[in-house]
Parts: structure tokens; C-alpha cells; sequence
């Protein structure tokens, strides 16, 4: 699972920035250990990420694009669309996205919904884990993000049949061209079964370019 990579993994809400301009833009680049929304995605020992995407954005706000970050032993593919837009200060966005995966057979689907009002923005996330020969996970994901001169803080937290929440604070920036980000992750500890959190805090590294195709 992943957050859209239009300004790094540097904030946690799961939309794209309001769209600016129209046409296909690409990115890639690498993570040093490929956390989203308080939880190891690559697994224990910090295994570094790849990752790349391509997104279509209208000037009218809709957006469309694919995603993929290699695992251990596994690819994710996400596939997201929605509609972004602002008025003043205000900013608002609705959206659906799938987690894929290459070998892992279960799949996430979400509907998002977010709004900000200048350097605060809210996210709330509805989903379903759909996995082979389980029953399904529904799960709910609000998170809060404030954010100051490239800098930010985060607070999210699962609901519904998941648990967990977390704190999150980094600095993204741009030099030369990169995009680049570091972030601290404090998970919450909840070692429930259910819990959709790790149980040790990280300090993450991003990388990334992004360009305009046409």
C-alpha cells in the first residue's frame, strides 16, 4: 500500500495534489524501507524499495495512474483515479484506489475522501482486504496532516475491524531537481492481532524524479 508520489511519500493522505495542468507525468525513485501509514510494508531488517508510476491529471481536476514498488519477494501495483479541487484556501479531493500484488493474493480496495484548509489537511479512507480463503477486513483510515515550509506532521489511525495508529513527522525537499524526504515514524505499539501497525519506531529515506511525459 502506498500514498500517491506527487510531492514523495513526505505526507500521509492518500490523494493527489490539485491538478495544475493536463497531460501524463512519471516518476521513480527508491526508499530506504517502504513504510505507509505506520506499517513495515517490506518487512523486518529494512529492505530499501524501488519505485515508479505514471499519472494523467486534467485541467479540470480529474486523475488517473498506476503505481508499482518491488518487496522482498513480491511486486505491488496500485491503480487509483479521482477528482481534485480547490476553492481559495480551500482544497477537496474524492478518489478509489487498489493495492495489487504479483504473488500475494489478497487485494485492497479503498474509496478517499480529503480537504484541507491551508497548511491542514484531514484524509478519511474506506476499505477492504478481499483475500482467498479468508474472510473479509473492512477497515476505516483518518489521518491529519499539518505542514510548514516542506516540513510536516502527521497523526493516523485505523478503525472498524483494524487497529493501530501513529505518528509521523518528516522534511521533503527539492534539489537539483530530486525530490527528497526523510521521515520519523512512531508507531503506536498495539501488538493486537488485528493491529495494522508495526511495533518500532523508523527513520525512512525517499528519493524520487518526477517528469512530464506530454
Amino acid at each position: 500500500m502506498k500514498k500517491l508520489t506527487k510531492t514523495l511519500i513526505a505526507s500521509a493522505l492518500l490523494s493527489a495534489s490539485a491538478a495544475s495542468f493536463a497531460g501524463v507525468s512519471g516518476n521513480v525513485g527508491a526508499m530506504s524501507d517502504y513504510w505507509f501509514r505506520g506499517l513495515d510494508q517490506s518487512g523486518d531488517g529494512g529492505n530499501a524499495s524501488m519505485m515508479g508510476g505514471l499519472d494523467y491529471e486534467s485541467e479540470m481536476g480529474f486523475y488517473a495512474g498506476t503505481w508499482l514498488a518491488s518487496l522482498p519477494s513480491d511486486l505491488e501495483y496500485d491503480l487509483y483515479g479521482g477528482y481534485n479541487g480547490s476553492y481559495e484556501d480551500f482544497s477537496y479531493g474524492v478518489g478509489v484506489i487498489a493495492y495489487l500484488y504479483d504473488e500475494y493474493e489478497g487485494e485492497y480496495f479503498e474509496y478517499n475522501l480529503s480537504a484541507g484548509y491551508g497548511p491542514v489537511s484531514v484524509s478519511y479512507n474506506i476499505g477492504k482486504l478481499d483475500e482467498p480463503g479468508a474472510p473479509d477486513v473492512d477497515y476505516t483510515f483518518a489521518s491529519i496532516t499539518g505542514e510548514y515550509e516542506g516540513a510536516y506532521l502527521t497523526y493516523g489511525v485505523y478503525g472498524d475491524d483494524v487497529d493501530g495508529s501513529y505518528f509521523e513527522a518528516g522534511y521533503g525537499m527539492t534539489y537539483e531537481g530530486l525530490d527528497m524526504s526523510v521521515a520519523a515514524i512512531f508507531p503506536d505499539d498495539d501488538n493486537s492481532a488485528n493491529a495494522w501497525v508495526s511495533d518500532t519506531d523508523k527513520l525512512t529515506f525517499t528519493i524520487s524524479k518526477s517528469f512530464d511525459l506530454f
